[in-house]
Order: structure tokens, then sequence, then C-alpha cells
């Protein structure tokens, strides 16, 4: 390889914010909101010229799982808000049941409304917006990282904050500093494939529902004429058997899902699609990322027209639009001063520093093969602790968001949205807390921290609780067959929920 050598300059400083989040995915926005609202100056940073992470640029559409299995909401504050201002505008049909059987719930929405209401909750909190904004660099000092250098259109700068939040998704800002981190899966670093989420729109929604009805015993679980037509959102998972066929024939994409899953949305006649899917590659690589930003399209165009020939109410339907970017689901995971386990996830575990609650299915899309790992949502509650954003060698970043501690299969269920957004939202109440009191992030007292997240609205493990739970969301059902979605779940026997 060959190297240029890059004449030192002086940077101008272009903000000097008490706490910068950096990234605007669900975890920044939870992180900057709450920092903004406990009174701190706070500046989010976003590369894009909108906010909301994989909710907006990925579209990743819906948003996972805010309950358990009896109708509990385990995940509230700030997720919870947002997603009652989505339905109150009509962008969302708020917490529903999931017709495939093995989600508590799940909580579909509109992108667009999503990308409008971010906007004003950061606004109203009056969280500085910096966009358009990349992140490349660091300087340290000690254990403090004392500077951010930024690029954009207006040139090279540097931000110098007293507390970071590093919600990059990738751990980028811990591991310019020296942090050290792991990539993907223990032993080999292999990392869950990217998925192109795209929207379809134009489906006749009666016909489709008669089309599963005579077609049930393709679908995950059979659902009967009753559960289909009660459907709030249907939301589709099957069709293993079909699939295989095309892609033999050439008619569906040979590297994408083995499987068809898809969401209807608030708007009439649109379903958010998840079935594109590239395996071996890495998140942090661009290469790699200019290579699946292509084939995924190819997918999605192909999965389109695969639908078209072969379910009902999709003859005349079209693309509405494709994600951004490519929704990437693991990359780097930080060495922190705990790391979340896969039996944490499953036994119900509560932490003296738990600031969150996670209650998603270990969900691991295979980095090799076909067999999904999927245990169910909502049968335990857990709770991430603190120290699991807590860097190793670093005083004034905290990590929140899909790159906290954790194992491979522990990852599997805190790196979804709704549980990333109770994540920062805890992480932007202990930067407040720092800004105010100084010291570092190994100083504050996590029992306040707790404390105030009950108070301003969150739900946490063994406190006080008085709120009913929705009889429309209790998941009376065991747990279902992944034979028509190449699912298996190699934890049943220790799951203690």
């Amino acid at each position: 390889m060959q190297y240029i050598k890059e004449e030192a300059r002086e940077l101008p400083v272009f903000a000097t914010p008490e706490v910068l989040v950096v990234g605007a995915g669900p975890a920044g926005i939870g992180a900057a909101i709450s920092a903004a609202r406990n009174g701190v100056k706070v500046m989010l940073m976003e590369r894009y010229g909108f906010l909301g992470g994989n909710l907006t640029i990925a579209m990743v559409n819906p948003m996972f799982t805010f309950h358990d299995v009896k109708g509990k909401q385990v995940i509230r504050g700030i997720a919870g808000e947002l997603v009652n201002r989505l339905v109150s505008m009509k962008s969302s049909q708020g917490h529903v049941s999931d017709l495939t059987f093995d989600n508590a719930s799940m909580t579909p929405f509109d992108p667009e409304g999503m990308k409008y209401l971010l906007f004003e909750m950061v606004q109203e909190a009056d969280v500085e917006l910096l966009l358009h904004t990349w992140a490349v660099g660091v300087t340290r000092e000690g254990g403090r990282i004392s500077s951010v250098i930024i690029e954009n259109k207006s040139g090279r700068q540097a931000i110098v904050p007293r507390y970071i939040i590093d919600c990059s998704a990738d751990a980028d800002i811990a591991a310019s500093g020296g942090a050290p981190f792991i990539k993907g899966r223990e032993g080999d670093g292999a990392m869950q494939p990217v998925t192109l989420f795209f929207r379809i729109g134009g489906i006749q929604m009666d016909a489709l529902r008669e089309w599963m009805k005579r077609n049930r015993d393709l679908l995950k679980d059979s659902p009967t004429d009753a559960e289909i037509d009660s459907s709030k959102a249907i939301a589709f998972l099957g069709l293993k058997e079909l699939v295989k066929k095309g892609m033999e024939t050439g008619e569906f994409p040979k590297d994408a899902a083995p499987r068809i899953l898809f969401y209807q949305l608030p708007q009439e006649g649109q379903i958010a699609v998840n079935a594109t899917r590239l395996q071996g590659i890495d998140g942090t690589n661009a290469a790699d990322l200019t290579r699946a930003e292509v084939e995924t399209r190819v997918q999605a165009w192909q999965i389109h027209k695969f639908l078209q020939h072969n379910v009902g109410g999709f003859e005349t339907s079209y693309i509405v639009d494709t994600g951004a970017q490519v929704g990437v689901r693991e990359t780097r995971h930080i060495r922190g001063d705990y790391q979340l386990t896969e039996d944490d996830v499953l036994a119900n575990r509560a932490f003296e520093d738990g600031i969150a609650c996670g209650t998603f299915a270990i969900d691991i899309h295979p980095p090799e093969g076909e067999q999904q790992v999927f245990t169910g949502s909502g049968k335990a509650v857990y709770e991430v602790p603190y120290r699991t954003l807590l860097p190793q060698g670093l005083d004034n970043v905290l990590v929140a968001g899909r790159s906290i501690s954790a194992t491979h299969a522990a990852f599997g269920s805190s790196r979804v949205m709704a549980t990333c957004m109770a994540i920062g939202q805890g992480a932007g109440l202990a930067a407040a807390m720092l800004a105010k009191q100084g010291g570092d992030i190994r100083q504050v007292e996590v029992a306040k921290i707790r404390a105030q997240l009950i108070a301003q609205g969150q739900y946490l493990l063994g406190m006080p609780d008085d709120q009913p739970a929705d009889p429309g969301l209790v998941l009376d059902k065991g747990e279902g067959s992944g034979a028509t979605a190449s699912h298996h779940n190699p934890f049943k026997d220790k799951t203690h929920g």
C-alpha cells in the first residue's frame, strides 16, 4: 500500500458543548433528548441530513419490542413518548400484536413521519444539531478524549466537549480513542449479514388477506382466518419452499434471506420488506458497503417481482423506495467494564446498575448458512447494566446503542431500536449528571440515575409500577415452528421467563 504524508495543521474549534452525542440513530436520539432535558448543553452530530439512523436512513420497520408476553410495557420513557406522538400524527398503528406469534408486540411506523417528529423532539429539547458531518478522528489526553475531529462542507474542524456519548453504531469514537473492542462473533469475528429494507406500495390488502387464508400452510404457524382478519398490521413470514424453488430457477436472489418477511405500514397498501440479505459484509469497510449497496438493491428488485408473481394482492404493486443505506446489524462491540451475556438475557437478570430494559428475542441472522436463531420476544425481561456502556481505558466517553459491551448472542437481543433508544436515554441522563458534578464516567451514582429514570417515565426491574398490562398484547401462544421461516431456537431449554 502506498502512503502520502499529510502536513500538520491547526484546526478551528467549531463548538464546545458539555455533551457531544455522535450519531443520531435511536440511541443518539434517546441520549441527546435525555441529556438536554436534564439541563446541559448538548450537540447532536449526524452524517446524514436527517435523524433516525436505522429508523429512517435504513428504514428498518417495525420497532421491536416494547412489551413482554403478558402485555406489560417494559420500554417506556422517551421511546414510549415517541410512539404515542407518532400515533397522534397517524404515522403509526401503535403497539400491535405480531401475526408471526413470536414477538410480544411490534410497532410499525411511517419513516417520513418519523423524520419530521424526531426533528421536532430534539428542537423542543433545545439540542444543537450539526448535520452532514463525519467524525474522522480524535485527540486524547490521558484517559480523556479531548476533541473530536470532524469534516463537512465547511472543511476540517474540531469539537471540544466535556463528555461524549458514542452512538455511531460502530463505536467509531471509542475505537479511534484506543478503547479495545471485538468485532462480531467471539472466536472468528463473523458478523450478522446486512439487509436493505424497502417499501412496496399499491398492494390490495384485502386480496392479500384472502391469499393468506388460502395459503396459510405456507406461512409461519398457519394463522387462522380470525387471526388474519383481526390483525391491525399484517406481519407476513414464511414461503420457505417457494423461495427455495425461486432460487433454483433464478426467480429469487440466491444470496437473499431464504424466506419472505414483511410488515404492514400505516399508509394504505404499503409494506416494509425484510428479505434482502448479504453475508460476509464488514460494515466498517467502505468497499464491502459499496458492494452491499449495489447487490441488495438488485435483490430488492428481484424480490418485488417474485411477490408480484407468487402472492395475491401484489399484481399492480410497485417499489416506493429503498433505504438510503443498507442496514448494518453488527460490527464492533466495545470491551466494557461488564459484558452482557446470553444468560443475562434469558434469565430475567436485573443489575444494581441497570439503566434500561430489553425483552426482544435473541435474534441472530446467520453469518453463514441459512438457519436464523430466534428465541421469541417478551419471554424474559432483562436489564442492561451501566457498566456495558463504559469503554475500557476511557474516562469521559459513554457508548450507547448496538456497540455496547455484549457477547455476539446477547447482542442479538440488545441491538434492536426500542432497546437502543432506552439505553441512549440512560446514557444521556448519566452524561448530564456528570456534566453537572464533574469527574469520570465511573464516578456517577447509578442509584440516582435509576431513580431519575423512573421519575422520568422509564421502567426498570424491581421498581414500583402500577401501569396496567395491555390485554390485547398478551401472547398466549407457545413457541411456534420455524420450519417455514428457517428459524430455530438453540436456547429453548435455557429460557427462564
